[in-house]
């Protein structure tokens, strides 16, 4: 009779192992599948792999997805892609990493391989720039966005109020005093 708990206890000790060694296996799998997925992405045209199912549950291969559009030229569909997965995990990784992507796409397409050269639309750049002040609002660490968004201001310089500029140095330094004309004091 001693021995019956220590039995019961031992078997339900291996059964949460089962089911924690079951779960990992299941979890395996899907990711062995999302691998498998991302994988033949690389390898099809995209008209092979948009309509798949696990495309549209998976956020990593719809991000693989949409990097190979927007390598592919089809930058309007790859665009739709990094902005949903932005919103699906905005303050995640994830997020951070489409529009990370979205505003490296804008800036390639509006400056081109030149970054000196001259802007082809601008307000692409201006949207890249948004982007990558989202990335940096919800990451200030990441040196990449910043590096980049310096460049697109390198590109085109954020325009500044000229109103401040052009009141006189005179006017910026004198001193009002009650009861006293500026030309009395000392």
């Amino acid at each position: 009779m001693k021995r019956l708990p220590i039995h019961l206890m031992f078997g339900a000790a291996a059964l949460c192992c089962a089911a924690i060694a079951g779960y990992y296996a299941a979890r395996l799998q899907r990711v062995e599948a999302s691998s498998r997925e991302i994988a033949a992405i690389g390898s099809h045209p995209p008209d092979q792999w948009r309509t798949r199912a696990t495309a549209r549950d998976d956020p990593d291969v719809r991000l693989a997805q949409a990097v190979a559009l927007a390598r592919a030229g089809q930058r309007d569909e790859a665009g739709k892609l990094y902005y949903d997965l932005s919103r699906l995990a905005p303050s995640g990784e994830l997020g951070r990493v489409a529009l990370y992507d979205l505003a490296n796409m804008y800036l390639r397409e509006a400056a081109g391989n030149d970054a000196q050269g001259p802007v082809r639309s601008p307000p692409l750049l201006e949207a890249a720039k948004a982007r990558y002040r989202e990335v940096l609002r919800a990451d200030p660490g990441d040196w990449d966005a910043r590096y980049n968004l310096e460049r697109a201001l390198r590109v085109a310089p954020e325009a500044q109020d000229t109103a401040d500029d052009t009141r006189d140095i005179k006017d910026q330094h004198s001193i009002n005093v009650r009861g006293a004309a500026p030309e009395e004091l000392p």
